[in-house]
């Protein structure tokens, strides 16, 4: 059993839009205080692939779950997100999932689970249906 999930981007923007799925796994996570961790540049990009003033509500609610727990971008993560993105031919929101993943070893929520394999095969994902 994990201990928790790094949300990508793409998990962040289906929780903007209402995924049922996003919806449960914060439920789950809140009942058994197993930590949502949601890089900065996922954040970011999950937002920006959402419709802000239509999703912002529903959003700010679910963002106020006790499970999430927000990882900043700082230096030391910066030359090490930046490497993965320029190795690995990713962007940085990837990028930054991929390395929370494989620094903590705990599995990433996404709609693009092969992105993450491709990135390094240890990288568990839990595909978002």
């Amino acid at each position: 059993m994990n201990t928790g999930y790094v949300v990508d981007h793409t998990a962040v923007s289906s929780l903007a839009h209402g995924n049922i799925y996003m919806a449960a796994r914060v439920m789950r996570s809140v009942e058994q205080v197993q930590p949502l961790f949601v890089p900065a540049l996922s954040f970011a990009q999950g937002l920006t692939d959402s419709a802000l003033s239509e999703v912002a509500p529903m959003l700010q609610d679910a963002l106020s779950a006790p499970c999430f727990v927000f990882r900043p971008l700082d230096e030391s993560a910066c030359w090490a997100v930046a490497q993965i993105a320029h190795e690995r031919a990713t962007n940085l929101p990837t990028a930054h999932a991929a390395h929370l993943a494989l620094r903590s070893g705990l599995p990433v929520l996404t709609r693009q689970p092969d992105v993450y394999k491709q990135i390094d095969a240890r990288i568990n994902t839990e595909p978002i249906g």
